[in-house]
């Protein structure tokens, strides 16, 4: 274990002769790398040793790619999935990432969808208001006159 933890301090911090176009800063790299070392602790039968390095630098692009911290919350998650045996590699690290990327956009976009609808509601209800006020129609009537399918009056529903 204590020659895992420096080869994972010596990458995080040695120089490299061809650098990266991109490198995460040096307190990010001693995160990336204080990280994977909990990780590796938690697979203790698997000898990652010869492969760690490799890891590190995959990792590394996952940080830059995503974040440093969409990474760990995809390493926390893969952590305590029940089929996780095995230390998680970084293509599985970049699916669990693009997984919860997306569960986000969908439910950001069910939040938008369901704050349009409820928008276009309170516009719609405005307008028979209004139409009610001018016209001197009862709301019942106003909508008869507009045949709005799916709606039906707000004394049916209770009023609003």
């Amino acid at each position: 274990m204590d020659h895992i933890g420096a080869v994972l301090q010596s990458s995080a911090l040695m120089e490299t002769s061809q650098p990266l176009q991109r490198r995460l800063s040096d307190a990010d790299s001693v995160e990336l790398a204080v990280l994977l070392g909990q990780m590796v602790q938690r697979y203790p039968a698997q000898d990652l040793s010869d492969s760690l390095e490799g890891y590190l630098l995959d990792f590394e692009t996952l940080a830059l790619k995503y974040s440093l911290a969409k990474v760990h919350e995809a390493l926390a998650e893969l952590r305590t999935s029940p089929g996780q045996k095995f230390f998680p590699r970084p293509d599985e690290v970049a699916e669990e990432i693009e997984r919860q990327r997306e569960e986000q956009n969908r439910a950001s976009d069910r939040s938008a969808g369901e704050r349009r609808k409820a928008e276009s509601e309170r516009d719609f209800w405005r307008w028979v208001d209004e139409r009610m006020e001018l016209s001197g129609l009862s709301e019942q009537a106003i909508l008869d006159a507009v045949r709005v399918p799916g709606y039906m009056g707000r004394k049916a529903r209770g009023k609003q």
